[in-house]
C-alpha cells in the first residue's frame, strides 16, 4: 500500500482537488469422463474429515496418556484404527490433493503450499460422488485450502471465508478460522440435509504453528500447547459429530478422519514440517468407521492417503476411475493383503521455499529410503525414530529403491516445475501463515542437488526461534536471530522476506532495504523483494527510484497487481497519464473486482476534469471494496464540490470509520473537520 507520506494536502479549491484525490488502493493424466454417472447403489453419506498437523501419536487411540481425545477416540472404537498411515508429503494442500485424487504429487501436479493449482480435469471424490447422485460441501480452516487453489471442484458448498481483521488498508481477510467458526457452519448445512445421500469434507486447521488453543485447552495443557489445540480441536469434532449423527445414523454413514500430515517437535532438527521426510512429519493419524469396516480392528500394513478415495468408493459400492495410484484397503479390513507396502513421498519444500535440495523417499513396511545429496536408508522395524543411516550397508536395497523412485515419482532423470504466480491478497494471507511459495512465477529444476536441509538444522533453529511466540524473545533479538541466519545461509529466499518484514515493523526501513537489495545481490530473483523494496523508496520520498523496481516486480510477477496500482500512483505523480491508464485498465482486465483499478481510473478523469466519469469510478470502486477508504475520501470530496451533503457526510464517515490513525494522522483531522461542517 502506499504510505502515509503520500497524502496530499486537504484541497481549497475545485483545482487543487483535482491535484489531491488519492489514487491508490493496495491493493494429470487421468481426465474425467463424461459418460453418463453411475447410479447410487447403496445411499450412504460420507463424511471426511481432515485435521492438519496431527501427529497419531498424540492421540489416546494411539496409545498418548496425556491427552483427552474422546471424539477420535471413540470413532476408533467404533471402527477400525490404521496403526501404521502414511502421507505422501508432509505439507497440506498436496497431501489433500493425494487424498481427493488418489494421486501421488507428481500426477496430481500440487507440489507445494501456494503457486501450485489442483486441475478440475483430474477427477477427485467431490467430483466422483457429486456426479453420481451425492449433495457434497467442504468447510475448511486454512487459506492454504482456498478455491484459488483448485480445492472447491465437484462441491456444491464450498465454504472459504474467514472473516475479517485490522482496520483500513490494514483490514486483510483472516488466514485461517478456528475449528469452532467452521465446525458451526459444517453443522448449520448438515441440519438443513434431506433424504439425499451427502459427502460432507471438514478441514480443521488448530493444530497448526501457532500453538494457541482458547480457554480452557490453554490452561489445562499449558506446558504443552500442541496438545492442547488436538484436545480443542477434538471437542469441536464431539459437536459436529452429534449433528451428524442425529441426521445420518452410523448404519448410513462412511467416516474416514486422518491428519495430512505430522509434526516435527524437535526431531532431527526441525520444529515443524515440511523440510524433512522423516516419520515425524509423515505418519498420520488414520481411523475408519460405517457400514463394512470392523468394530475395534487394529490394521498394521502400511495405509497411505493414496489409498482413502479407492477405499471410500469401494464401502459405497462405486466404481473408481482407472488409473489411479491408492488402492483400496478394503481387503486389509477382511484380513487379506493390500498393495499399498510402497508409499512415495517427497517434499519440494526445501528447494522452493529454502533454496536447498528437494527430498524425496520410498517407505515400505520395513524401510524408509530418502534421497538426498546425501542418502539416508533407515530399517524402521529396528530403528523405528530413525537415527542410525545404513545406507552403506544395503546397495542392494538402494538400488531396489531408486528403481521405485524413478516409476512412482516419475524421476528417472531432471523434472522441472512450473509455478503459478498468485495476486497479493492470498499471498498476504500465504504470508501470514509463514509461506513464501508463488510470490513469482518460477520453474524449478529438480535433480536432487543443492544444500542437504541435514547440513542446515543450525539455520531451523534460528528461524524457529525468530519466528516462535513460545521464545519469549525482543524484537531485536529475534532481528539477530534472523541476521545470524543469513550470515550462515546467505541463499536462503524465507530468512530475507522474515528478516526484512521484522525490520519494517520495527521502522527500521533503511536497514530492510539493505537486506532486500543484499537477496538479490545473491541471486535471489523475486517478485516480492522488488515490490517491497520500491514501496520503501516510495516511503523515503525516492519514487523515481522506485519506478524500475515495481516495473521488476511486474516483468517477474504479472499478478502482482498491488505493484502495478502502486507504479500506476507513481506514474499519476510523473505527469505520465498514458502509463498509469495502461496500467489500471490492466489490472481492471487481470482483476474485474480491483477497487484499486477503478479508484485509479477515477483519479484519472478528475485530471481530465471529467467529474461524471470521476463519480462513476469512485462509486464503483466502493461498491467493490467499501473497505478501500481512499475511493470512499475521493467520493466524499466530489459530493461536497456537488452539494450533496447526506452522500458527502456518509462518504466521510465511511473513511473515518475505516482509515487507519498511522497512515492518515495527517488527514483525518480535515475530514473531521469538513464533516463538521457538513453537519
Amino acid at each position: 500500500m502506499y504510505p502515509e507520506s503520500m497524502v496530499s494536502h486537504w484541497p481549497d479549491s475545485r483545482k487543487a482537488l483535482w491535484l489531491c484525490l488519492l489514487a491508490l488502493g493496495s491493493a494429470a493424466s487421468c481426465r474425467r469422463s463424461h459418460e453418463k454417472p453411475a447410479p447410487v447403489l447403496h445411499p450412504f453419506n460420507v463424511v471426511v474429515i481432515t485435521v492438519d498437523t496431527l501427529r497419531p501419536d498424540h492421540l489416546g487411540c494411539y496409545g498418548y496418556k496425556q491427552i483427552e481425545s474422546p471424539t477420535i477416540d471413540r470413532i476408533a472404537e467404533t471402527g477400525t484404527l490404521f496403526e501404521n498411515a502414511v502421507t505422501q508429503t508432509p505439507l497440506t494442500p498436496p497431501s489433500h490433493a493425494s487424498i481427493f485424487t488418489g494421486l501421488n504429487p507428481p500426477a496430481h501436479k500440487v507440489r507445494d503450499t501456494g503457486g501450485f493449482i489442483l486441475s478440475p480435469s483430474i477427477p477427485s471424490l467431490a467430483s466422483i460422488l457429486h456426479d453420481r447422485g451425492w449433495d457434497t460441501a467442504a468447510f475448511v480452516s486454512s487459506a492454504v485450502l482456498k478455491k484459488r487453489f483448485g480445492f472447491d471442484h465437484g462441491f456444491d458448498v464450498y465454504d472459504d471465508q474467514f472473516g475479517r481483521a485490522g482496520t483500513g488498508q490494514e483490514l486483510l481477510e483472516d488466514a485461517e478460522r478456528r475449528a469452532a467458526g467452521t465446525v458451526d457452519k459444517a453443522v448449520q448445512w448438515v441440519d438443513q440435509r434431506g433424504a439425499k445421500p451427502f459427502f460432507l469434507w471438514v478441514h480443521l486447521y488448530d493444530p497448526h504453528t501457532p500453538y494457541d488453543p482458547p480457554s480452557p485447552f490453554r490452561e489445562r495443557y499449558k506446558d504443552r500447547l500442541y496438545d492442547g489445540e488436538i484436545a480443542y480441536a477434538d471437542s469441536e469434532l464431539g459437536r459436529l459429530m452429534e449433528h451428524i449423527r442425529r441426521k445420518s445414523p452410523a448404519d448410513k454413514t462412511i467416516l474416514a478422519l486422518l491428519s495430512d500430515h505430522g509434526e516435527s517437535l524437535g526431531e532431527h532438527g526441525e520444529y515443524s514440517h515440511g523440510v524433512f521426510l522423516y516419520d515425524s512429519t509423515l505418519r498420520i493419524a488414520f481411523v475408519l468407521s460405517g457400514p463394512g469396516v470392523p468394530a475395534r480392528l487394529r490394521v498394521k500394513p502400511q495405509a497411505r492417503t493414496i489409498d482413502v478415495l479407492p477405499t471410500v468408493l469401494d464401502l459405497v459400492g462405486s466404481a473408481a476411475p482407472a488409473g489411479l495410484e491408492g488402492v483400496s484397503l478394503v481387503p486389509l479390513l477382511k484380513g487379506k493383503d493390500a498393495e499399498t507396502d510402497v508409499s512415495y513421498a517427497e517434499t519440494l519444500y526445501p528447494k522452493i521455499a529454502l533454496g536447498w535440495a528437494e527430498l524425496r523417499a520410498i517407505r515400505t513396511n520395513q524401510w524408509k529410503y530418502i534421497r538426498a545429496p546425501k542418502p539416508e536408508l533407515y530399517d524402521l522395524r529396528h530403528d523405528p525414530s530413525e537415527a542410525t543411516n545404513v545406507v552403506a550397508e544395503h546397495s542392494a536395497e538402494v538400488r531396489k529403491f531408486e528403481a521405485q523412485l524413478a516409476a512412482v515419482g516419475r524421476s528417472s532423470g531432471q523434472e522441472k516445475v512450473e509455478t503459478t504466480p498468485l495476486d497479493e491478497r492470498t499471498l498476504a494471507q500465504l504470508k501470514s501463515l509463514g509461506y513464501t511459495s508463488g510470490f513469482s512465477p518460477r520453474s524449478y529444476r529438480l535433480d536432487g542437488e543443492g544444500i542437504d536441509p541435514k547440513d542446515r538444522v543450525a539455520v531451523l533453529k534460528l528461524i524457529d526461534s525468530a519466528e516462535q511466540p513460545a521464545y519469549n524473545l525482543t524484537e531485536s533479538q529475534r532481528i539477530g536471530k534472523l541476521s545470524e541466519a543469513v550470515r550462515i545461509d546467505p541463499t536462503n529466499p524465507l530468512i530475507y522476506y522474515s528478516l526484512g518484514a521484522r525490520l519494517e515493523r520495527s521502522g527500521r526501513y533503511d536497514d530492510a532495504m539493505r537486506v532486500y537489495r543484499s537477496a538479490i545481490a545473491n541471486g535471489i530473483e523475486n517478485g516480492r523483494l522488488h515490490s517491497r523494496l520500491a514501496d520503501l523508496l516510495v516511503r523515503a520520498g525516492k519514487k523515481a527510484e522506485a519506478v524500475p523496481e515495481y516495473e521488476k516486480s511486474i516483468q517477474i510477477n504479472p499478478a502482482d497487481v498491488a505493484s502495478q496500482a502502486n507504479l500506476a500512483t507513481v506514474y499519476l505523480e510523473q505527469g505520465r497519464e498514458r502509463d498509469a491508464e495502461r496500467l489500471f485498465k490492466g489490472i481492471a482486465a487481470i482483476d474485474p473486482s480491483s477497487a484499486a483499478a477503478q479508484n485509479g481510473l477515477g483519479v484519472l478523469a478528475i485530471q481530465r476534469q471529467d467529474g461524471t466519469a470521476a463519480r462513476g469510478y469512485f462509486e464503483k470502486a466502493v461498491a467493490l471494496d467499501p473497505d478501500l477508504v481512499e475511493a470512499q475520501l475521493n467520493l466524499g470530496l466530489l459530493y461536497q464540490m456537488a452539494g450533496d451533503r447526506p452522500r458527502a457526510r456518509a462518504a466521510f464517515q465511511q473513511f473515518l470509520a475505516k482509515a487507519s490513525p498511522r497512515q492518515y494522522h495527517t488527514v483525518i483531522p480535515k475530514v473531521r473537520a469538513a464533516l463538521a461542517q457538513l453537519q
